[in-house]
This record gives structure tokens, C-alpha cells and sequence, in this order.
């Protein structure tokens, strides 16, 4: 009976520990952790469109205004955008996986969005 309640403990811990984030780089730089899909869309699903999005702009020359930020529903959705094209739209759900407001969120993406892509995007990644 022990070996069987330290095999639901192995289980439960297991479980509680497991990874439900994606984290999105570019060229081995961190750009953001993303915890919930959207729509449709599975939280890696999701990650992928970015991440291809992403893409699309290494080797253009990226400068920080040229990343924007963009209030969709007051308080609720915010939409960030690099030279005029969706990149990720910023949702409730993401706020409340990441312990934040959706605005901080937003903001904070924004944030680490201005400061690491203008450099990739100067030098594309190998």
C-alpha cells in the first residue's frame, strides 16, 4: 500500500510540474513565454504562427517604433504589431496564466519585443 500511494505521488507531482508553456526564441534570444491558446489554437499552435511570424522580419532592420502596441478592447485585448502586421494578440487568458493584468502584459511583451528584435533583425540568426 506505501509503494502505491508513492507511485500517485510520483503521478500528481509529475503532473503539477509539468511544462504548459511555450517559450518563443529567435536565434537563441528569448522574446516571450507564452501559457494559454487562443480560439482554437493550442497554446503550441499558437507559438508556432508567432514564431513564424517572428521570422519574417529577421534581415529587415528593425527599429523599436516600428513594434506596436494596440488597445483592442479596453482593459480586456491588445493586439502587438511589427510594421503594421499582427504579430500577437494578447488575451485574458495569457494575463491570467502569467499573473498580470492584460495591459501589463501587453506591455511587458512590447517591452522585450523592442529590445531584442531590432538587434536580430540587423544580423539574422545562422
Amino acid at each position: 500500500m506505501k509503494r502505491f500511494w508513492s507511485l500517485i505521488g510520483a503521478i500528481l507531482m509529475s503532473v503539477a510540474f509539468a511544462q504548459n508553456y511555450v517559450d518563443i526564441s529567435i536565434g537563441g534570444k528569448f522574446i516571450m513565454r507564452l501559457r494559454a491558446g487562443h480560439g482554437n489554437l493550442s497554446v503550441e499552435e499558437r507559438a508556432r504562427i508567432i514564431e513564424e511570424r517572428l521570422s519574417a522580419h529577421l534581415g529587415a532592420r528593425l527599429s523599436e517604433e516600428q513594434i506596436t502596441l494596440k488597445e483592442v478592447r479596453k482593459g480586456q485585448q491588445y493586439e502587438i504589431y511589427i510594421r503594421g502586421q499582427l504579430l500577437v494578440t494578447v488575451t485574458p487568458a495569457d494575463a491570467e496564466a502569467a499573473r498580470m493584468s492584460v495591459r501589463q502584459l501587453a506591455e511587458h511583451w512590447l517591452k522585450q519585443l523592442r529590445q531584442t528584435l531590432p538587434g536580430l533583425s540587423a544580423r539574422p540568426p545562422a
